[in-house]
């Protein structure tokens, strides 16, 4: 009985210690870089493909608290499409301003590349509060974020209040993007 016992405690031991051999391979880089271990982690980090085709790349925050969306590529609507087309794309790129912000100070701020999302832990891993700003329109909102179906889809929506409930959308997670934001011409919806 005392034999069993020390077996099983050198098994669990070894298993403990190759855990924590794999996760110090893994963590500790990232740790030493100053990353919190909750953000490292998370399973809504990623890019994210909205309805309109546009993304979003939830990454840790630039002050290295907490996760953050940034637009991180935009599929310049139908209706702006062939001007798009028309013109160099860095000059494009250059209007691509804030315009429905309501503070006129951030009207002239890019929109590729802003800091759109702040994410907030709870306590189940895949659910976050989230605080949402919308350049087409100019509006902030709060509301629910999900990371559903292994990883492989974000919810977003805002659940109900009395009789008014708000809207959820799926977004699927796609390939990261190499460099910086970006759009394209092609026209979404």
């Amino acid at each position: 009985m005392l034999i069993d016992a020390i077996s099983h405690a050198v098994r669990r031991t070894a298993r403990a210690s190759v855990f924590l051999m794999l996760m110090a391979g893994l963590v500790a880089p990232a740790m030493a870089e100053g990353v919190p271990l909750s953000s490292l982690m998370s399973p809504a980090q990623g890019t994210w493909r909205t309805q309109n085709g546009t993304e979003i790349t939830i990454a840790t925050c630039p002050t290295g608290q907490g996760l953050c969306g940034i637009l991180s590529y935009v599929l310049v609507p139908k209706a702006n499409a062939d001007q798009c087309k028309s013109i160099d794309h860095a000059a494009f790129a250059s209007l691509m301003m804030d315009y429905k912000n309501p503070d006129k100070a951030e009207q002239t701020r890019p929109i590729l590349g802003l800091n759109m999302m702040q994410l907030t832990a709870t306590n189940d891993p895949t659910a976050f509060t989230v605080h949402v700003y919308n350049p087409e329109d100019g509006s902030t909102n709060d509301g629910q974020l999900y990371i559903l179906n292994n990883g492989q889809t974000l919810r977003i929506g805002g659940g109900c209040i009395n009789a008014m409930c708000v809207q959820s959308q799926d977004w699927p997670k796609v390939p990261d993007r190499e460099g910086t934001p970006d759009f394209s011409c092609d026209g979404g919806q």
